[in-house]
């Protein structure tokens, strides 16, 4: 048998759990992001987002759960649908919240009901 120093077996496993620890990963399961969302007629805010880049798009990572509180500011009333979560009508000062998993990589675009501003999210 061969003698293996003590410093390189402690080396090996320094390696081993560097690569190991190295994947990147998706949230934390259990972690609900809320974010207020503000639909006017014109436009839609992201407020307290801290997923919102500098362009005021929303980058969220895969597997994120956030529930939008949308608040409509506008004068007409709107329905937002994200991915299936379906907000109803929602009457010009009313808000109503939707859950939202956002399981799939890409750029999506949403617009609220009948002829609202674009919301643009994406997702890695």
């Amino acid at each position: 048998m061969r003698f293996v120093p003590p410093i390189c077996l402690a080396a090996a496993a320094v390696i081993g759990v560097v690569a190991a620890g190295g994947a990147s990963a998706t949230t934390q399961p259990g972690n609900l992001y809320v974010v207020k969302l503000v639909i006017t007629d014109n436009t839609v805010e992201f407020r307290g987002d801290k997923f919102l880049t500098k362009a005021l798009t929303p980058h969220y990572p895969r597997g994120a759960d956030v529930r939008y509180e949308v608040r409509n500011r506008g004068t007409r009333a709107f329905s937002l649908n994200i991915l299936g979560s379906v907000t109803g009508l929602v009457r010009p000062g009313r808000e109503r919240s939707i859950l939202v998993y956002w399981s799939h990589r890409g750029r999506f675009v949403f617009r609220p009901r009948p002829t609202g501003p674009r919301i643009r999210v994406w997702v890695d």
